[in-house]
C-alpha cells in the first residue's frame, strides 16, 4: 500500500498542468494558514502560466473579491455556526415530513439547537 506522499507524487508526475495547479493551490493554502495577506496578494499577482482552467476561474474570482478576502485575514469571524444551524433546520424539516403546526416545528428547532429546554 502506498503512502499519501507516494500517491501525490505519482499524480503530480502525470501532467505538468496538474503539478503547477497543485503547487499554486498549496501556496494559497499556506497563505491562509499563516494569515499572511501580503504573501496572498503576491501569489495572486505572480500566478504561474499553465494553470488549469478551473484554477484560472478561481484566480479571477479571488482577484475580483480581493478586498473582501482580506477581511478573512484580519477578522476571526466565520459564518460556519450559522451554516450549521441552517443545516440542522433542513434536516429537521426533511425528517418531519411537514409539521402540522408551525409552532411545533419552531419548538423542535429551538430544542435541537439548545435554545430552550425540553
Amino acid at each position: 500500500m502506498k503512502s499519501q506522499k507516494g500517491i501525490v507524487d505519482y499524480l503530480l508526475s502525470l501532467g505538468e498542468e496538474f503539478k503547477k495547479t497543485y503547487e499554486f493551490y498549496q501556496s494559497l493554502v499556506h497563505t491562509f494558514e499563516k494569515k499572511d495577506y501580503n504573501y496572498f496578494v503576491q501569489c495572486l499577482n505572480n500566478a504561474p502560466i499553465g494553470l488549469s482552467s478551473y484554477m484560472n476561474t478561481s484566480l479571477r474570482t479571488l482577484k475580483k473579491y480581493q478586498k473582501y478576502v482580506k477581511n478573512t485575514f484580519i477578522y476571526p469571524y466565520t459564518n460556519g455556526p450559522i451554516e450549521g444551524i441552517n443545516n440542522k433546520i433542513k434536516v429537521i424539516k426533511r425528517i418531519a415530513f411537514g409539521f402540522r403546526s408551525f409552532s411545533n416545528f419552531k419548538t423542535r428547532i429551538l430544542i435541537s439547537c439548545n435554545t430552550i429546554q425540553k
